[in-house]
């Protein structure tokens, strides 16, 4: 009884692709067409350079609330 259950619940997941893939695959396709092939020169420095991009992201906005910070405590104390 419970492998007839089992069977049942089980949906068929196992396709090949998703609509995440189709949708990436379709967008490159078309950003190719329009641009040509720096569109993926681009999308090739983005993926490989993405760790490094959140990091100075990362850091940039610290900066920028470091420095509020520091101009309202300078602001509230003149």
């Amino acid at each position: 009884m419970r492998s007839t259950v089992k069977n049942r619940k089980q949906r068929s997941t196992y396709l090949p692709t998703n609509i995440k893939q189709v949708v990436k695959i379709a967008l490159i396709a078309l950003g190719f067409y329009v641009w040509g092939t720096g569109f993926i020169w681009v999308l090739l420095g983005l993926y490989l350079g993405w760790a490094v991009i959140k990091q100075l992201a990362s850091c940039l906005v610290s900066l920028v609330v470091l420095i509020i910070i520091l101009a309202f405590l300078v602001s509230l104390i003149f």
